[in-house]
């Protein structure tokens, strides 16, 4: 049993540790990726010190503190980038490199690899929140006293789901159209824009908080400030893990279907492989 269980993860552990040993051979940009933690949080720390928790009721139901709420968002947001980009970025890249063909014909199968990627890109996302949010808490002493870690865990699975589904109906179109895919633009920019990444969506007009709650990164940030900062369990935010659960339940099967969809439309057209 244990010999099978070895030879099953030899696979997903062998693509990991290639995209570990690919990331840390571009030492410049492994390390600015994390010096670059210092200088955003110096910038939300002292745009913080602009904003009276007194009169900023806004952010009372997350403690009121800006501080906070802004690393917190713009930590947890950077799923969405990887949930995105993880997908299409391998295809692509396998696509110019040259590479596809060669792994299409070898017994691992290609979402085998596209998974176990961007495992490796979601790990290493976490990675980065770790330290953003430690570096927040020991240097820029956040305000976080009370965290419900089960709670926030449960949630951040749930958005990672959502967020890969969404990246695979990204490199559905990748696979279909060889060029950079529309839905990276839009829901990125969106997404941040009507999220709450950076302020509070109650700021907004009504018809764009409307907007908003069409967006999973909406309730994955919400319920994750609140069992951050305010300590929720999972009974109270249940409201929060129920929309994320329908996105679940909406866009991996759309997302399975569109890139199955693609890929048997590129290999009968016999474009798969190019660029």
């Amino acid at each position: 049993m244990s010999t099978h269980i070895s030879v099953f993860a030899r696979k997903p552990l062998a693509i990991i540790k290639k995209e570990f040993l690919t990331a840390i051979s571009y030492k410049f940009d492994f390390l600015f990726r994390f010096s670059s933690i210092w200088m955003s949080l110096f910038v939300y720390y002292f745009l913080a010190k602009l904003i009276d928790p007194a009169v900023s009721t806004d952010l009372q139901p997350y403690g009121g503190d800006y501080f906070s709420f802004v690393i917190i968002g713009t930590a947890f947001s950077s799923y969405l980038n990887v949930g995105l980009d993880s997908f299409s970025s391998s295809i692509r890249e396998a696509q110019l490199v040259g590479t596809l063909e060669a792994v299409l014909v070898t017994r691992t199968r290609f979402t085998t690899i596209l998974i176990f990627q961007a495992v490796w890109n979601f790990l290493f996302a976490s990675i980065h929140v770790i330290v953003y949010l430690a570096f927040g808490f020991l240097f820029f002493k956040t305000p976080i006293t009370n965290p419900n870690f089960p709670a926030t865990i449960v949630v951040l699975i749930l958005t990672i789901l959502a967020f890969s589904s969404l990246g695979i109906i990204s490199g559905s179109f990748i696979i279909l159209f060889k060029k950079g895919t529309p839905i990276n633009w839009f829901i990125n920019n969106f997404s941040r824009f009507l999220g709450g990444v950076f302020y509070p969506i109650s700021l907004l007009p009504d018809w764009c908080q409307t907007l908003a709650y069409l967006l999973p990164i909406t309730h994955s940030l919400e319920a994750i400030r609140l069992a951050m900062i305010r300590g929720y369990s999972l009974p109270e935010l249940r409201t929060q893990i129920t929309a994320l659960l329908i996105f679940n339940v909406v866009l991996f099967p759309l997302s399975v279907l569109c890139f199955n969809f693609a890929f048997r439309q590129a290999r009968k057209d016999g474009t798969l492989c190019q660029y």
